[in-house]
C-alpha cells in the first residue's frame, strides 16, 4: 500500500512539474538551468529516475511564481493561471468581485 502511495506521489510531482513547465512554453533544459540545476535535472523527474528535494521544488515553484500550496492543491488544475486570477481579483472592489463571481456562475451553468 505504502509503496503504491508513494509511486502515485512520483507520479504527480513528475506530471504537475511537466504541466507547469509546459504552460509557461519552458524547456526541461530551460527550467532545470533557471533553477541553477544541471541541464538535465529537470527531464530526470520527468522520466522518473529522480525526484527533488523540498528545497529544489520550492525553487521551481519560484521560479515558476506559484507556492507551495499551490503545486500541491489537486484541486487546481491550472495552479499558473489561478495565481494569475487571484493576482487580478486582489485589485478588485467588493462590488466587482460579486460581478466577477455571478459572470463565474454564469459561465458554469452552461457547462454542465
Amino acid at each position: 500500500m505504502k509503496k503504491k502511495a508513494n509511486e502515485e506521489f512520483r507520479k504527480f510531482v513528475s506530471n504537475r512539474i511537466s504541466k507547469l513547465k509546459n504552460a509557461k512554453n519552458l524547456s526541461a533544459r530551460e527550467l532545470s538551468l533557471a533553477i541553477d540545476q544541471s541541464s538535465e535535472y529537470i527531464n530526470q523527474i520527468e522520466s522518473g529516475r529522480s525526484m527533488p528535494s523540498i528545497e529544489r521544488l520550492k525553487d521551481i515553484c519560484d521560479y515558476l511564481k506559484i507556492s507551495l500550496s499551490e503545486f500541491f492543491d489537486e484541486r487546481q488544475e491550472y495552479p499558473l493561471q489561478y495565481a494569475g486570477l487571484i493576482k487580478e481579483l486582489n485589485k478588485l472592489d467588493e462590488q466587482e468581485l460579486a460581478q466577477v463571481i455571478s459572470l463565474i456562475k454564469l459561465i458554469t451553468r452552461y457547462k454542465k
